[in-house]
C-alpha cells in the first residue's frame, strides 16, 4: 500500500512502544519505589491516570509520557527518513 508523503505517526508509535504499561514500568520511569507507587495509587495521588483491571493496576504510554512532561507528537515519515540519511552519513542536495 502506497503512503502519502505527508502521513505522520504518533512519536511512541515509531519506537514500537506499548499502548498500555504495568505498574513497575511507570513507577520505574517516574523514579518511584514500587512500594510508593500502589500507596500513592491507592490515595489517589499517583503522578498520572491509573486504569484498574481487576486487581492490576495499568498505565496508558501517553499518560504515563504526559506524567513525565514528554510530549507524544506526530512524526512525519519525510523527517523520519531524512533523519535516517543523515544518520547515515549521507549528504543533503
Amino acid at each position: 500500500m502506497a503512503r502519502c508523503r505527508d502521513e505522520s505517526v504518533p512519536f511512541s508509535e515509531v519506537f514500537g512502544l506499548p499502548a498500555l504499561v504495568n505498574m513497575r514500568t511507570a513507577a520505574k520511569a517516574l523514579d518511584l519505589g514500587l512500594s510508593t507507587a500502589y500507596r500513592r495509587a491507592r490515595r489517589g495521588d499517583f503522578p498520572c491516570h491509573l486504569h484498574k483491571k481487576g486487581c492490576i493496576y495499568v498505565v496508558r504510554l501517553r499518560d504515563l509520557m504526559r506524567g513525565l512532561g514528554i510530549q507524544d507528537v506526530r512524526v512525519h515519515y519525510d523527517d523520519m527518513e531524512a533523519g535516517a540519511r543523515f544518520a547515515g552519513g549521507e549528504e543533503e542536495y
